[in-house]
């Protein structure tokens, strides 16, 4: 144990101490509850939108690969190149409980043939339908990618917070309570001894005090 004073101001610090400590424990358990509340509120909807890209994506790589096979890897070049067009987001930070998460909104949507850039007479229905699944990907992709992220830095508050409680509850407390004991069991003993003490200088002044009578008789 760390050299501490056994007197009663220390007593009363480390009993305030303790307060403190259980306090804070308190509290960074509630956080630790919504948090894990969020976090599994999100999983669901994660799980869900990562199956659909998922499903999305096999979708679209066979669609690719038969339009490869039947149009030519030359075409479905020169149709990719009229159908860029930039994904647009929006950036929104949302703050749970000091865990700072990036949310995503975006107007993307699929398109309809005709806004693709190209004459749709002019590709066959593959590549229309190569060029739709490709884009439900991207649609897709832009509810994954921020769920991810958001599942990432709520787990890692979660472990963060699961570690300060534990260093509370299984450190410092155990440590606080076992001082509190040690000076209290200090004090006990010597009020022991200072009542001994008192209980003795009064049987020696009861004993002194016939002989004093005595003397002066």
């Amino acid at each position: 144990m760390e050299q501490i004073s056994p007197t009663r101001t220390e007593l009363l610090t480390r009993r305030a101490q303790i307060r403190l400590a259980e306090q804070g424990a308190e509290m960074l358990r509630s956080k630790r509850e919504v948090l894990v509340r969020e976090f599994l509120k999100e999983l669901k909807n994660f799980s869900s939108e990562r199956d659909k890209m998922r499903s999305a994506v096999v979708k679209a790589v066979q669609s690719l690969l038969t339009a490869i096979a039947i149009d030519g890897t030359e075409t479905l070049s020169s149709v990719a190149f009229a159908t860029r067009q930039p994904v647009t987001v929006e950036l929104k930070k949302q703050n749970i409980w000091g865990a700072s998460v990036i949310g995503v909104k975006s107007d993307y949507s699929v398109r309809a043939p005709e806004s693709r850039g190209y004459t749709p007479y002019t590709v066959s229905a593959r590549i229309d339908e190569t060029a739709e699944r490709f884009e439900q990907v991207i649609e897709h992709a832009i509810h994954v990618a921020p769920a991810e992220h958001k599942l990432a830095v709520l787990a890692e508050h979660i472990r963060k917070t699961s570690r300060r409680v534990n260093a509370l509850e299984q450190r410092l407390l155990p440590v606080l309570r076992e001082q509190i004991c040690f000076i209290r069991n200090t004090l006990d003993q010597r009020e022991r001894e200072d009542t001994f003490r008192l209980k003795r200088l009064k049987r020696k002044k009861t004993r002194a005090e016939p002989n004093e009578v005595s003397g002066m008789i």
